[in-house]
């Protein structure tokens, strides 16, 4: 055969290749429609609205009594929610069969209104309808100025809302505060965490930091290496409790463990001109739904039978080198269906740079309303 013959066969051949690879190529970009495109788009967005929604590497904790679990939080809102829903609509303490350890410890009602100041919480309950859910929303603006992040969370379909059949209830409560140091702490430079976690941020007092900010600072306690607490008093009549290294098997059993060493610390509670402190700034943003609440059926004073539909809680609280603030919101859904059944030395470090737990109360009521355990400095900056 000719050469040039053979050639124009080899060229043929190639050219028939790369059409086939073009037509098998665009076939494939073709098999997933473009309204399959579009879902696939929405279900990554979902999923990661999902995890922003509920965070679960912060553990949120029902009660102050729950077991003390590693980069966890509680604030009293939920509680008090619980609260009204025991006292007001079931008429007795709440009994699930089996019982859950976690609803025995919500009927202890270990943080109550008086626990915190009435300015600083709103809470409304009744009929779930929405003109509840417009009163709400009303009464956290005139209150607050504040939106609601749990309430569109909620179903408010026609379905799950109040009927002459059923009662269906809503409890509902913000808790907002903000505190000022009256005198900034320095911004110091950014450090380790347990020796684990890098480029930290802290404020604190270092050498030289004016007297006006070291007033600010109560020694709790102080008895050896990383055995300390301090309070950062505010003023707006807030105090910050730091404790280093917490013993105790919940926040109540940490807060009062450290309350009774700080009654017997005998050495010096004011912060010495050669203290120095390193507390890292913190901003977390929580979501929890308790899932393990819901469906269950329980016995109601009135012969009738409760039931959560939704039970769910948000903690945002931020702390730097001016101040913090603090804002939760609680809502539960319930329905009540038809009857069934030393002297100074060289000079102290505080260095919250490992394991602490960190408590926000009022100086004027005896219970925090709010704390954190961490250890894991990353989720919490």
């Amino acid at each position: 055969m000719d050469k040039k013959y053979i050639i124009l066969i080899i060229i043929a051949i190639i050219l028939a290749g790369i059409l086939v690879s073009i037509f098998v190529t665009k076939n494939e970009e073709q098999i997933v429609p473009s309204n399959n495109i579009s879902d696939l788009n929405n279900n990554g967005i979902e999923e990661k609205e999902e995890k922003k929604e509920e965070n679960n590497e912060i553990e949120v904790l029902a009660t102050n009594l729950e077991e003390l679990k590693p980069n966890s939080a509680w604030c009293g809102t939920f509680q008090l929610v619980w609260n009204d829903m025991q006292n007001e609509v079931v008429g007795q303490e709440i009994v699930f069969n089996p019982q859950l350890k976690v609803v025995e410890n919500l009927n202890k009602q270990t943080f109550k209104e008086e626990d915190i100041s009435e300015e600083y919480y709103y809470k409304k309950f009744g009929l779930k309808t929405l003109e509840l859910k417009e009163e709400i929303e009303n009464g956290i603006k005139d209150k607050f100025d504040e939106t609601s992040d749990i309430l569109d969370k909620l179903d408010w379909s026609e379905s799950a809302l109040s009927t002459e059949e059923d009662d269906r209830y809503l409890f509902y409560a913000m808790l907002k505060k903000e505190f000022k140091f009256e005198n900034k702490f320095d911004e110091l430079e950014r450090g380790s965490f347990e020796n684990k976690y890098d480029d930290i941020e802290y404020f604190g007092i270092q050498e030289g930091t004016d007297k006006s900010v070291r007033n600010q600072v109560d020694v709790w306690y102080e008895f050896g290496e990383n055995d300390f607490a301090v309070s950062l008093n505010t003023s707006d009549g807030d105090e910050v409790i730091l404790v280093r290294n917490p013993e105790g098997k919940s926040f109540e059993e940490v807060y009062e463990n450290a309350d009774g060493k700080s009654m017997l610390y005998e050495g010096i509670h004011s912060f010495g001109e050669k203290d120095t402190l390193k507390v890292p700034k913190i901003d977390m943003d929580v979501l929890k739904k308790y899932e393990e609440l819901k469906n269950k059926e329980f016995p109601t004073a009135d012969g009738k039978t409760g039931i959560i539909a939704e039970a769910i809680q948000s903690i945002q609280m931020q702390l730097d080198h001016t101040g913090g603030k603090i804002k939760s919101e609680a809502a539960i859904d319930m329905i009540k269906e038809t009857a069934i059944m030393p002297e100074e030395g060289d000079g102290r470090e505080f260095n919250f740079d490992g394991k602490f737990v960190i408590f926000l109360k009022e100086s004027s009521k005896d219970k925090p309303y709010f704390a954190a355990s961490i250890e894991d400095i990353k989720l919490f900056q």
